[in-house]
């Protein structure tokens, strides 16, 4: 009978693991952000910070299944982009950013993007950091 509880129990564990992480709280933004730039991806966590942190930018943490990791605001405007492996779409920069990218770096993948206040920064895969302002204008090479 033990047996039969235990496995039971490991079987719904295992569940839980392995589906789908719930979206149902997310701002429909994000969500339209998210199937429309990593569709082929599905969502593996969402943790929504709590409004007593006050310290923190982000208000939704969404990690997809390849690793590719999303900061939301509280209306669900994308703020941070994060990949350790994977390239990031260019579909998924801002429009400004990604026209110069193709341009001046045709070759390179994109590992990271923030927006903070005044400012934006894409990273890639190099290594090398590239920082640009509000409106998406190039300003300089970390």
């Amino acid at each position: 009978m033990k047996k039969v509880i235990l496995s039971g129990f490991f079987a719904l564990c295992a569940f839980g693991m392995f589906a789908q992480a719930d979206t149902k709280n997310l701002p429909a933004t994000a969500k339209d952000f998210i199937q429309q730039n990593f569709s082929s991806n599905t969502v593996e966590g969402v943790e929504e910070n709590s409004k007593w942190q006050i310290w923190a930018d982000d208000k939704y943490e969404v990690k997809l299944s390849n690793g590719i990791e999303l900061d939301f605001d509280e209306n669900g405007n994308i703020i941070e982009i994060d990949s350790q492996k994977d390239a990031i779409p260019m579909s998924a920069l801002p429009s400004a950013i990604a026209t110069y990218l193709k341009e001046n770096y045709p070759d390179s993948q994109v590992i990271g993007w923030e927006k903070e206040k005044k400012s934006q920064e894409v990273e890639l895969l190099d290594g090398t950091e590239l920082e640009f302002d509000g409106q998406g204008n190039f300003r300089k090479i970390d």
